[in-house]
């Protein structure tokens, strides 16, 4: 009977860190996006980032505004979401139109992920100009 005693604390300290280690993956961390503008970004007004789950859920959201300040050659966005795959939207609004960009991405780690979409920014402004 004593020896039964012993066992539940060790079996239960085991349990309890198996189902955290299969579940951490599932928790929110801080992830850092970087979408970068390149050569656009003095022309960009806006950018709108949403992300799609592998589930197709729309996830997070969230909308950038450059009115009264240039945009940066690279946006840098924080968001609190699990670890996985993710579809981006990306919607980028400028001073002669806009354009909008999907990508595909991984976040891992908590750590930082960076999305170029620069070139394809660049020349739907460059057109929406000759427009």
């Amino acid at each position: 009977m004593r020896s039964d005693r012993r066992l539940i604390l060790p079996l239960f300290v085991v349990a309890a860190l198996g189902i955290y280690f299969f579940l951490a993956p599932r928790f929110p961390r801080d992830q850092v996006v970087e979408i970068v503008l390149g050569d656009a970004a003095p022309k960009v007004r806006s950018v709108r980032i949403a992300y799609e789950d592998t589930k197709g859920d729309w996830t997070s959201e969230i909308e950038l505004n450059f009115e009264h300040e240039p945009a940066p050659r690279v946006v840098h966005h924080e968001t609190r979401m699990p670890d996985g795959d993710y579809k981006m939207a990306i919607d980028v609004s400028g001073t002669d139109g806009g354009t909008h960009v999907e990508r595909r991405v991984t976040l891992a780690g908590g750590g930082s992920t960076s999305v170029d979409v620069s070139e394809a920014v660049l020349a739907e402004l460059r057109t929406g100009a000759d427009r």
